[in-house]
């Protein structure tokens, strides 16, 4: 079976498990993230706005803004890039094609290179870091150049043993659940 075969029966299989038993109510262990020194260190953090059954990042940010650090947010554009805004109001935020909320086109851009930490959504992480999107590649291409310490954010069933790779993903640096946070 081919990686992008594989990939594909992975997506569903994770997709339906999260839809059916993600736990809500169950938030990423903050401190264990906050005592890193990947957050110590980080001055500007891209977050994400949650779709579905998606690990929420409120808490994360909530602690972040009490820190005094900068939250960004990403857009997609239609050139099947991503970038991520410089930080403008919430209420301001628009639903994108894909039901998503972004900031607005008007706000500024900001370099991949000036964000110190990302939360990445995810369909499934393995112990080796190799993240499980949606299959649009936006934040492996966006992570491809990018310097800041990666790290995907779910639950504790989205960890599994072994996912398919391809030559284009871009590997996670660390991982948030609700027990834990994993360094790779």
């Amino acid at each position: 079976m081919s990686a992008i075969t594989a990939k594909a029966t992975w997506r569903r299989k994770m997709r339906q498990l999260r839809d059916q038993q993600s736990p809500r109510s169950l938030p990423p262990l903050l401190h264990t993230l906050t005592a890193a020194p990947c957050w110590k260190n980080a001055l500007t953090i891209a977050s994400y706005c949650p779709i579905g059954s998606e690990q929420t990042p409120s808490l994360i940010e909530k602690a972040a803004a009490n820190e005094g650090k900068t939250l960004v947010y990403p857009r997609v554009l239609d050139s099947g890039k991503m970038v991520f805004k410089t930080p403008v109001p919430r209420d301001t935020f628009e639903i994108s094609r894909y039901g998503i909320d972004e900031p607005p086109a008007t706000a500024d851009t900001l370099d991949s290179s000036e964000i110190d930490l990302f939360l990445i959504p995810l369909l499934a992480c393995d112990q080796y870091g190799t993240r499980l999107g949606y299959g649009g590649g936006y934040y492996d291409r966006l992570l491809k150049t990018a310097l800041g310490f990666r790290c995907g954010l779910g639950f504790d069933f989205q960890q599994v043993t072994d996912l398919p790779r391809e030559q284009h993903d871009v590997r996670m640096q660390g991982f948030l659940s609700d027990s834990e946070f994993q360094i790779f």
